[in-house]
């Protein structure tokens, strides 16, 4: 639905309720009942026409109801248990030593009680009326009188509704203060777990280029060998000494000695051949 049909709905909704509501107003009128023994019953009735009759007022306050229609308006013959049963009998059946016993009819104005000539039929009610009727002797011009009440003793203080709604003042409110609310934060337990120790590592050599332990000097060797015929020549002294290897890795020191046993052997070997040839 677009977007101003949608306000066009809504506003022809508000003028419709606006229109209801001017139309049906809630208004509200009393009754005050007297009766032949004294006792009293009030009734407030509430009601959405803009008039009512006096007759239609009585009738909604809820108690049973005899009347007679005639030139003047309706008269009332029964309320409640007091009066005359019309039509079976006549609606002024009673009667108090010659004088007539009837329903008497007023309506509050200006603080007190007013007789009406009229019947209740021919009286119309407006907001805030207040109607009496009492059971008794009496005439044209009057007869009993309802208690003194006024509308707020039947219907209570409230007020009818104005039709103007004043505008009201909306009341700054202070803001509240903010309370400051700082949390405690609890610290978590520390878990400590044991694990078991793990076996001694065993060192490497530290670096490939560590000096390997130096080899002693060897003492040379003179082998003097006798010879028969003549003096045994003397070998030549063969000094070796030992140069310090470097060993890359732990082979480093039979490297050395085998180099040196080569030496010797080779040495032997010409010993013996200048021998030979000599």
């Amino acid at each position: 639905m677009k977007p101003w049909r949608t306000i066009l709905i809504l506003l022809v909704m508000t003028l419709l309720s606006g229109a209801v509501n001017a139309q049906s107003p809630v208004n509200r009128a009393g009754v005050v009942v007297r009766f032949g023994n004294g006792e009293v019953v009030t009734a407030c009735i509430t009601f959405n026409e803009p008039t009512i009759s006096g007759l239609d007022l009585l009738e909604r306050s809820g108690l049973p109801v005899i009347s007679q229609q005639s030139s003047i308006g309706a008269a009332v013959c029964k309320i409640g248990r007091d009066g005359c049963d019309y039509p079976a009998t006549s609606c002024f059946c009673a009667r108090d030593q010659g004088r007539v016993v009837y329903w008497a009819f007023y309506r509050r104005e200006n603080g007190a009680w007013r007789y009406s000539n009229l019947g209740a039929s021919n009286v119309l009610v407006n907001d805030g009326d207040l109607h009496g009727w009492a059971w008794g002797p009496g005439d044209a011009s009057g007869g009993a009188v309802p208690p003194d009440l006024e509308l707020n003793d039947v219907c209570g203080q409230t007020a009818p509704l104005p039709t103007t709604v004043p505008t009201a003042t909306i009341p700054t409110v202070a803001p509240k203060p903010t309370a400051t609310i700082t949390p405690t934060v609890m610290e978590a337990p520390t878990i400590t777990t044991t694990r078991p120790t793990a076996p001694a590592t065993v060192p490497r050599p530290s670096s490939p280029t560590a000096e390997a332990p130096t080899a002693p000097p060897i003492t040379p060797i003179s082998s003097p060998l006798p010879s028969p015929t003549s003096p045994s020549p003397t070998l030549p002294t063969i000094t070796e000494t030992a140069t310090p290897t470097t060993a890359r890795d732990g082979n480093g020191q039979w490297l050395g000695f085998l180099a040196l046993a080569a030496l010797l052997i080779m040495g032997i070997v010409v010993t013996l051949r200048r021998r030979n040839k000599g």
